[in-house]
């Protein structure tokens, strides 16, 4: 049965109403098909005709599957309203680029060989980090050799050893193992120029709070589109909430109830609890 017309006009009013809300911050509730990349790409397009440049506008998603098709969608938007020349200026990537970049325009990736280095994937962590790790170490179990790198990403991606949507294994990562992960794992990164999923996050979350690093005034950061709220974890969420802290407005999307990246240790609730977060944020479902 086709939707009517009237039920369609009145979802395109409350589209309208998010991707131009005004408010310092703005929640956007929505479910799958109901045109939420949609609202996300009128966003930029209207603060591009409001005089916002393009640079300075960043707008993230969670992995990079998914912001690469937000970016194809903002760049056939913007050739439409006449905004080509932006496109090559417009800040889309996941918050772990994002996280990257800052730490790179604040010079604290000096330990590495190169300015760029590369984030894991799920097939680099199984089919090299893990194996040579097991090399490294003598520990030839490939299971264990992932529960003692995975033991390591929980801290790092929510700032507690035992997080609650962390399954510990059996037995325990004992002292040992932990120490020599991180023997392994801190002049291999190194040496290869590359990052573990949230531990580029956490540094630059830690270098924020130590005063060593001003995302804001580094990267000229006027807005902040996060897609895919629900899918941030801890430390993710608290990477944001720096930046809104500076006075960044800031515009989240997601869907509470598509909070599918638990072993990544998403955290729905922060998507829920923005209300009470921020108290003056716009609410839109």
């Amino acid at each position: 049965m086709p939707i009517p017309i009237a039920a369609k006009e009145a979802a395109e009013l409350v589209q309208h109403a998010a991707a131009q809300s005004v408010m310092p911050q703005t929640r956007l509730i929505a479910g799958p098909g109901t045109g939420k990349s949609h609202t996300i790409v009128h966003r930029l397009c209207w603060l591009l005709q409001h005089g916002i440049q393009a640079p300075r506008i960043f707008v993230v998603s969670f992995t990079r599957a998914s912001a690469n098709d937000l970016k194809e969608r903002i760049i056939t938007a913007c050739e439409a309203i006449g905004h080509g020349p932006a496109i090559t200026h417009i800040q889309v990537s996941t918050l772990h680029s994002l996280a990257l970049r800052t730490l790179r325009a604040g010079g604290l990736l000096a330990r590495f060989p190169t300015p760029y280095p590369l984030v894991l994937d799920e097939w680099e962590l199984g089919n090299i980090f893990d194996p040579e790790f097991g090399v490294s170490s003598g520990i030839q179990s490939r299971a264990r050799q992932k529960e003692i790198r995975r033991y390591h990403e929980a801290i790092w991606s929510t700032g507690i050893p035992d997080p609650p949507n962390y399954i510990p294994p059996d037995p325990a990562i004992t002292t040992q193992e932990a120490n020599t992960f991180v023997a392994f794992h801190t002049p291999r990164t190194e040496a290869y120029a590359c990052v573990l999923p949230g531990e580029i996050v956490r540094q630059c979350v830690e270098e924020i709070k130590a005063g060593n690093l001003d995302v804001v005034g580094l990267l000229h950061m006027e807005h902040l589109i996060v897609d895919e709220f629900q899918d941030l974890n801890p430390m993710d969420l608290e990477f944001v909430d720096l930046i809104i802290q500076c006075g960044v407005p800031s515009f989240m999307a997601g869907d509470d109830d598509q909070s599918v990246y638990s072993f990544r240790f998403a955290n729905p609730a922060g998507i829920q609890r923005i209300p009470q977060k921020y108290p003056g944020a716009g609410l839109i479902s």
